[in-house]
């Protein structure tokens, strides 16, 4: 007869959502917490506050709010992702957060990924997280140079895979060696519409 013992895993542990070890380490801190969440069509930021009655949300912002003020590029690219974090940022400025910790949950952090553009944003937006500066992506990527470099390049190369390629941001009236110079525009529009101005 064997004599195993069977270790209960927690049910959000299991599904892949919750570090609690990290969790652990936030709610002893009782410092507010920021939780970006990629998924295959959106990214969506909020920052949380601690409480003795759970979490209290005290701002966040989803990438369809992008396409409200004007955004023709994709919502889930790392220029999509970085401007998310750039409206949860000044939204949670604006709620009085200054500071802030990155709980990405069981999410590896890459250097140069959209889970570092949406911090990057949000640092840009005037919450201090703390962040090596190098694992956030470079500047050229934020504004989709790699995006406009690629389009060029396969427009010379395959007219063909390039419309079909780019057609949903071409339909929306990008071309998509334009990307950078719309990055910008929507920046700027995004800390206009949120109070922040340059």
């Amino acid at each position: 007869m064997s004599n195993t013992k069977h270790v209960y895993i927690l049910k959000r542990r299991r599904k892949g959502k919750t570090d609690y070890r990290k969790r652990k380490n936030i709610l002893m801190s009782r410092s507010v917490f920021v939780t970006p969440r990629i998924s295959d069509k959106n990214v969506s930021v909020q920052f949380s506050k601690p409480t003795q009655e759970g979490d209290q949300v005290v701002a966040s912002a989803n990438s369809q709010e992008l396409y409200k003020i004007g955004w023709k590029g994709s919502g889930k690219s790392i220029p999509g992702a970085y401007l998310t974090g750039l409206i949860a940022g000044l939204k949670a400025v604006k709620a009085g957060v200054n500071e802030a910790v990155l709980y990405a949950g069981l999410r590896r952090f890459a250097g140069g990924s959209r889970l570092s553009a949406v911090l990057k944003g949000i640092i840009d937006a005037g919450v201090n997280v703390p962040a090596e500066e190098d694992v956030l992506p470079a500047d050229e990527r934020l504004r989709g140079e790699h995006i406009a470099e690629y389009a060029k390049s396969l427009s010379e190369q395959d007219k063909e895979a390039y419309a079909k390629r780019f057609s949903r941001m071409m339909k929306m009236g990008l071309k998509p060696e334009e990307y950078p110079d719309h990055f910008e525009e929507t920046k700027k529009k995004i800390q206009k519409t949120y109070g922040v101005t340059e």
